[in-house]
């Protein structure tokens, strides 16, 4: 029987997607060592893309919002960090292999620092802008335990890595949370839970990889790391919803503040950001006695997380009922940002300066004017 033009047509149309579904879902399952991806430390380059900028802009039109880019990654994104200058966001997340870098300026993902295995869980700029670090999440028959990789934040090349505490027991060996000190000298690492009541949270020496701390007793981190009092200290939110803080010099722990949950830490590092465990309240206590000093009702959702801007006088929040700037000293809402075009997923952020809020919306990562937000206060 010979078939009609229109027929071949009908076949046609149902044959190819059939027939590229397929291909891709046997690339996907296909043994690795037969697609090998590239060495740990190869900078790929993403060519420029006009849809890239077209989406943006599109987006931005969107909105009258002060959003200066709104950059698509290929790949849903979780975390992220933005240099100190503002100009690159690194992100990553537990689908993620190569870290993405992009550049605001261009709307885009300009650069992949390639990883040969697993994913990326953390990512951290150093305060002087030299360096990048990535934690890893490995998977169990990955024979390797480089948990923290060295980067230089401009050339993208490899500059060390870092062992886990673990040997060859790799699922020990993952990453939940970094932060640089201070003079960018040293970095904190939060594994998962050790074994036999092990002390989770280790300080490294960046320029040797040397393990000089390990604070006692830790677990692993649920919220980003942070030094504070010039390096002197180190906080973070454990499991259990504790903000523990630990003299780094002598690695023991000096302080915990319970019966709350999602902290951010001031940039001086006299208060706590939270929220209540029983109620939906926003309130800042200070960190040094624990004691309420501000209590803001409002929302009907729970907050879950929390950013100072630079200067500690605004509070970047994302909570059950979006996306809110507060001004501390006036206790008040004074932005509501809509513009973001998918909800938000586990890191918004400033740049050292404060010129730009970041938020990462899964496979979007927003980023609006901050000078022009506060400056054009309103409700929306």
């Amino acid at each position: 029987m010979k078939l009609t033009n229109r027929a071949k047509w009908g076949i046609a149309t149902v044959a190819i997607p059939l027939v590229a579904a397929a291909s891709l879902y046997i690339y996907a399952i296909w043994p690795e060592d037969l697609f090998p991806p590239p060495e740990t430390g190869v900078v790929l380059d993403v060519p420029s893309s006009w849809f890239d900028r077209a989406i943006s802009a599109w987006y931005e039109t969107k909105t009258d919002e002060p959003i200066v880019a709104i950059i698509r990654q290929d790949i849903q994104a979780e975390i992220g960090a933005i240099s100190p200058d503002g100009k690159y966001i690194a992100t990553g997340g537990s689908h993620i292999r190569d870290v993405a870098i992009s550049s605001i300026a261009e709307k885009r993902i300009v650069l992949k620092l390639a990883i040969d295995s697993c994913t990326t869980y953390a990512v951290a700029f150093s305060p002087d802008g030299r360096y990048l670090a990535t934690g890893r999440n490995f998977m169990g028959a990955i024979p390797h335990n480089e948990s923290i990789n060295i980067w230089d934040a401009q050339s993208g090349k490899l500059i060390r890595n870092i062992p886990g505490p673990a040997g060859p027991k790799m699922i020990l060996n993952n990453v939940t949370a970094l932060a640089f000190s201070p003079d960018s000298r040293y970095i904190a690492v939060s594994y998962i839970p050790q074994p036999n009541e092990g002390d989770s949270v280790h300080v490294f020496d960046v320029a040797t990889g040397e393990r000089i701390q390990v604070l006692h007793p830790s677990t692993d981190a649920a919220r980003p790391l942070v030094f504070f009092d010039g390096g002197k200290h180190l906080g973070y939110e454990d499991r259990g919803g504790t903000f523990n803080v630990y003299n780094v010099q002598t690695g023991r722990r000096v302080q915990q503040i319970s019966d709350y949950s999602v902290y951010a830490l001031s940039p001086d590092g006299r208060y706590l950001a939270t929220r209540s465990n029983d109620e939906q309240k926003l309130m800042v206590i200070d960190r040094r006695t624990g004691r309420v000093v501000k209590v803001m009702e409002t929302g009907k959702g729970f907050y879950r997380l929390l950013s100072y801007s630079p200067d500690g006088r605004h509070l970047a929040v994302y909570s059950d009922d979006g996306l809110l700037l507060w001004d501390l000293p006036a206790g008040k809402i004074v932005r509501e940002l809509k513009g973001n075009p998918y909800r938000v997923s586990d890191w918004i952020g400033f740049d050292a300066e404060g010129k730009y809020f970041v938020a990462l919306c899964y496979k979007y990562v927003v980023v609006w004017d901050f000078k022009k937000l506060i400056s054009t206060e309103r409700n929306n």
